[in-house]
């Protein structure tokens, strides 16, 4: 095997924390010579403690003109000085500016994983537009494509982002025994700290309090529930986003929570507790690539709710581990949740359903196991271009 040095690069911390960590340890753990980019953040120094090699170069997720270029600025020269033999970007902003930087340093190989694409099929044509042009950019200054969703391979190649030669599956995926135990303490007593009863339908959703994720849609549904529905409570696990344009606002989550609609819990750490006191799972997310909160929800047995988009049709089977609902239809959803309510029998097979099809689909080793083999073969090709390089020299 050729030992690679390689940039994982997304733009913040907690990304490297939450979606890359896994995948960073894997490859160290095949001999590689992995190094987290991001941001400064919070993580780092977490990030560091178990032996993640982080540098860190401002980036910021808002469009900044001035901040970008410095930041392409710092990436180049980051690049140039740590020579590594592959630069591989996530997220939106990274994989822009982080591809273009590997160019301009000489990087022999840049590869972009795509988290799901930016633009969604209700988009108005011109939003669509707008927002391909940013992935065919991060494309074209790839040499290498990965996805998490099979949906988004066939997009990017019938939107002529790129060809199928380009472009690869890795998938995503969890390791689910730390979600398939049930707690029954844990149901009991944070049922309790939230003044819930114990037959009270509880329906969870976890993320980032952003638009894009659908929460609006959520607390709109909820709103129209909660008159005549007062054994339905909502929780919402995840933290407020300022930085994003479409964050929810402080005034809102405040006076849904004074109202008693949406139950707000923040960021926590054991969120295997958390499913466990659910009774329903909800993503209402308007762009996903392959949602893990979904699959950690059915891996602790809950039937989930999501909406009928790329990336979430992968996850969940309409009509047997779940439902699927139009985007950004608070009418529909307020009704699948009625629906799952009504015939809770129905809900709990459907949860048993998904653990076991999460369990035989979307595990964590697998995807390890590509990302592994497919830098098996990227240093391959990469050791015998140097043989073809010195042989003519």
């Amino acid at each position: 095997m050729t030992a690679l040095k390689i940039a994982q690069v997304a733009t913040s911390d907690v990304s490297i924390q939450l979606l890359l960590l896994d995948h960073i340890q894997a490859l160290a753990a095949a001999g590689h010579q992995v190094t987290a980019v991001c941001a400064p953040g919070p993580w780092i120094e977490e990030l560091r403690t178990k032996g993640v090699a982080v540098e860190t170069v401002a980036m910021n997720r808002k469009a900044a003109p001035l901040a970008d270029l410095q930041a392409l600025r710092s990436l180049t020269k980051l690049f140039r000085k740590k020579r590594f033999d592959v630069v591989h970007t996530h997220t939106p902003k990274a994989g822009v500016l982080g591809p273009l930087a590997a160019r301009l340093a000489g990087v022999p190989v840049v590869v972009h994983t795509i988290h799901g694409l930016l633009f969604h099929d209700q988009m108005p044509s011109a939003a669509q537009c707008f927002f391909w042009l940013p992935e065919k950019f991060t494309a074209a200054l790839s040499h290498r494509l990965l996805s998490q969703s099979q949906e988004d391979i066939s997009m990017a190649v019938r939107r002529k982002i790129c060809d199928t030669a380009k472009i690869g599956y890795i998938g995503n995926g969890i390791d689910s025994a730390r979600f398939s135990a049930s707690n029954g303490a844990a149901r009991t007593g944070l049922r309790a700290q939230l003044g819930f009863a114990a037959d009270d339908f509880v329906v969870g959703s976890v993320g980032r309090l952003v638009a894009e994720k659908g929460f609006e849609d959520l607390f709109a549904a909820a709103e129209r529930l909660h008159p005549s529905h007062s054994a339905i409570r909502f929780v919402v696990i995840g933290p407020q986003d300022s930085a994003r344009r479409d964050a929810i606002s402080p005034a809102r989550l405040r006076q849904l929570g004074e109202r008693g609609i949406i139950h707000f819990a923040g960021w926590q750490d054991v969120m295997s507790d958390w499913y466990s006191m659910m009774d329903l799972f909800v993503l209402p997310s308007h762009r996903e690539g392959l949602p893990r909160a979904c699959m950690e929800a059915s891996a602790a047995g809950l039937p989930v709710i999501a909406s009928d988009i790329r990336g979430c049709r992968e996850v969940v089977r309409h009509e047997e581990t779940g439902l699927l609902v139009p985007m950004q239809d608070a009418s529909a959803l307020a009704a699948a949740i009625e629906t799952m309510m009504s015939d809770r029998s129905r809900a709990r097979q459907m949860g048993e359903n998904g653990r076991v099809y999460i369990r035989k689909e979307f595990s964590s080793a697998r995807v390890l196991a590509r990302l592994c083999a497919f830098y098996e073969q990227l240093g391959q090709e990469i050791a015998a271009k140097h043989r073809d390089r010195n042989f003519i020299a």
